[in-house]
């Protein structure tokens, strides 16, 4: 692949990667060229920065520094790739949700931590301590 000399390291997809995408469609017993699998890396590739550039366009005319999701899905909606588009939003919208839920998990634990513990509370835990070190404990028959 050519280098794009505009001051960034261009990156390349592992052709690892490529490869073991390229032989989940193949029959099993089937080969792959070095050739083609070169090939196919370099046609992700493009892809994946012609559909940046796009993105990154759209971010520059609005003033912003951040590409986001969003601006993905965008650039494949207004590139023509509709399929993608949805896919990729459908995909987008899951991914959020699995976030947020993450995300409120972890301040209901902060929660729990912060609040002052009941009497009651106490006096469970207290039980339960007491009950472990029971059950810990261990005398030989000798």
């Amino acid at each position: 692949m050519e280098n794009h000399n505009n001051g960034d390291e261009f990156l390349e997809l592992p052709i690892a990667n490529v490869e073991r995408i390229m032989k989940k469609i193949i029959p099993q017993k089937g080969k792959i060229s070095k050739e083609a699998k070169k090939t196919m890396q370099e046609c992700a590739n493009e892809f994946i920065s012609f559909v940046t550039s796009e993105a990154a366009q759209r971010c520059h005319y609005e003033n912003r520094r951040t590409l986001n999701g969003d601006d993905i899905c965008w650039a494949f909606a207004s590139s023509g790739l509709d399929n993608y588009a949805e896919v990729f939003a459908k995909y987008l919208l899951k991914y959020r949700e699995v976030e947020r839920i993450k995300v409120d998990e972890y301040k209901c634990k902060i929660t729990q931590r912060l609040l002052p513990q009941d009497d009651d509370d106490k006096e469970q835990e207290d039980n339960h301590r007491s009950i472990d070190g029971e059950i810990g404990e261990t005398s030989s028959p000798n």
